[in-house]
């Protein structure tokens, strides 16, 4: 294999936009800078991005449960064998098989960037309809355990997948960072008052958007200053429509995207903008290892923080003096006094940062 070809990666991904965050901003960006040639594959954007040393490739646009969803790994690798990269990285359960046949045939190096315990989301979220729950699960899992053995390396979204994927050796953990010159663009010198609450990112009932909504009305009865904006995608019609129905008659909540995919810099934007930004996850099998993206993006661009999730993301928000735990049994009334009071000092650490995480990145991407 020529030098040529060990410089150029290709990342892809089924669902994911060309424009994500992690396979984009993060990891396509890291390795443009080191003069890797990277190519990314994903879900069309309604935003076009330009990065030197990236080249986009979007898929036809598709439903999440369509039958024109299974012919969609072979026009990835159609897209691959057009590129020719030394390295591939991809990111969804079902592009496994494609991966396969790229080791096999094409010697190229292979590497999964597990960025969710699958088998959990899908048999414990709404992601799919109840009746195919576990066997969409199932399938999955297994499809992960046989495919494993074409896999040359594994990156992984989050620390606790390490003790939950026994199909994953010799792992390498990035996590969701926000990158610092990402961070630094969006930087604001004063937030909003604490009022202007925040909900950014993935909108379903497995990441809290329903709490968010009944503890901004909650707050919204003491104090009317209270105004509620959330920003991100519900990939599940129905709760874009339940969560349509929730805040129809509520004028101090703003709804941005719902239905479309939005924007990384947009949400970036609004947080930088927002007063309070709410992580308020039920409990659930399919997120209890996850420290969501979104609880670093408010600590890179200091946000303070109302969270509601597990001890590892309340030990984050604790050790930076970075927001409130939202404890059971407390009441709104409670919150509000917290928030009003307090000081939050945002004594973070270079660690927060993406930056910390390319190394390990760079690193593991030579074969």
């Amino acid at each position: 294999m020529s030098n040529e070809i060990k410089k150029r990666v290709l990342l892809a991904s089924v669902l994911k936009p060309v424009d994500d965050t992690r396979m984009f901003e993060k990891i396509g960006a890291t390795l443009a800078e080191e003069g890797y040639e990277v190519f990314v594959i994903g879900y069309p954007s309604n935003v076009q991005v330009v990065t030197p040393g990236i080249t986009v490739l979007s898929l036809p646009r598709f439903n999440r449960t369509s039958l024109k969803r299974l012919f969609i790994p072979w026009i990835v690798y159609r897209k691959i064998n057009a590129v020719k990269p030394g390295t591939i990285i991809i990111n969804t359960p079902e592009l496994l098989f494609v991966a396969a046949l790229n080791r096999i045939f094409h010697k190229r190096q292979v590497i999964y960037d597990v960025l969710e315990n699958y088998y959990r989301t899908i048999r414990f979220t709404s992601t799919y309809p109840r009746g195919i729950r576990v066997f969409v699960a199932s399938v999955v899992r297994l499809t992960e355990f046989i495919m494993s053995r074409f896999v040359h390396k594994f990156f992984l979204a989050e620390k606790g997948y390490e003790r939950e994927l026994n199909f994953v050796n010799n792992p390498v953990v990035l996590e969701n960072k926000l990158p610092r010159k990402v961070a630094e663009r969006h930087a604001t010198a004063q937030h909003q008052p604490y009022y202007n609450l925040l909900f950014s990112g993935t909108l379903a009932p497995s990441t809290g958007v329903f709490e968010a909504i009944k503890l901004s009305r909650e707050l919204h009865a003491i104090d009317d200053r209270y105004r509620l904006t959330i920003i991100g995608y519900a990939a599940v019609p129905d709760v874009y429509q339940q969560i349509q129905s929730e805040i129809q008659h509520a004028g101090f909540i703003q709804l941005i995207g719902g239905g479309h995919l939005v924007a990384h810099a947009d949400i970036l934007r609004e947080i930088s903008k927002a007063g309070t930004g709410l992580i308020l996850y039920p409990s659930n099998p399919g997120t209890e290892s996850s420290i969501p993206t979104k609880l670093y993006e408010y600590l890179a661009l200091r946000l303070p923080i109302v969270i509601s999730h597990t001890g590892p993301s309340h030990e984050l928000v604790t050790r930076y003096n970075a927001g409130v735990i939202w404890q059971p049994g407390m009441h709104a009334a409670d919150l509000n006094r917290l928030l009003a009071d307090s000081r939050f000092t945002f004594d973070c650490e270079d660690s927060v940062y993406w930056d910390s995480q390319a190394a390990l990145l760079i690193a593991a991407i030579k074969p």
